[in-house]
C-alpha cells in the first residue's frame, strides 16, 4: 500500500463523499489517492513541473495556483490538505493558513500532515503539542 493511501485511510472520515483541497501539492500524489473517495478533489501548486502524469482521473482538477492568493470563492472545499509541503510554504504560513480558512466550510477540517524530517521538526516548532503523531505521519488538524 502506497503511504498515501495509508494517509488517506486515516484521514477518510474528511474525505470520503467530500470535496478537498490539496494545497502545494507537488506531485499530487495524495491526490490521485484521495481521488478514489472523494467527490472531487482540487489540487494547486505554483507549478507543474512535477506534477504526476496520472493527473487525469475525472473528478481531479489541478490549477497553478499561489495558495497565498486563491482564487476559490469562501467555503468552497470540505476539507484542506497540505502534505509533505509544510517546510516549502513555512515562509508565508500566515498568509496561505487564512486563505486556507477562508476557502474551507464552517464544518471543514485543514490537516497539515509531514512524513519527512524537513517538514516534520518544523511542524514540532511551529505547531507544538497540537502536532500529534497518526500511524507514519505527524499531522495538525485545524478547524475554522
Amino acid at each position: 500500500m502506497k503511504k498515501t493511501d495509508r494517509l488517506v485511510n486515516l484521514l477518510i472520515s474528511d474525505i470520503e463523499n467530500k470535496t478537498v483541497l490539496e494545497v502545494a501539492c507537488g506531485t499530487a500524489d495524495f491526490s490521485l489517492s484521495a481521488a478514489r473517495f472523494a467527490k472531487s478533489v482540487t489540487c494547486i501548486d505554483l507549478d507543474d513541473s512535477r506534477l504526476n502524469s496520472q493527473i487525469e482521473q475525472a473528478n481531479i482538477r489541478f490549477q497553478i495556483m499561489d495558495a497565498a492568493k486563491m482564487d476559490f470563492p469562501d467555503s468552497s472545499f470540505d476539507t484542506v490538505v497540505l502534505y509533505n509541503s509544510f517546510f516549502h510554504i513555512q515562509p508565508v504560513w500566515s498568509e496561505i493558513e487564512r486563505e486556507c480558512r477562508r476557502v474551507v466550510r464552517g464544518d471543514g477540517t485543514i490537516y497539515i500532515v509531514g512524513s519527512w524530517k524537513l517538514d516534520t521538526n518544523l511542524m514540532k516548532d511551529i505547531f507544538g503539542d497540537a502536532a500529534g503523531r497518526r500511524g507514519d505521519f505527524l499531522t495538525v488538524r485545524l478547524t475554522k
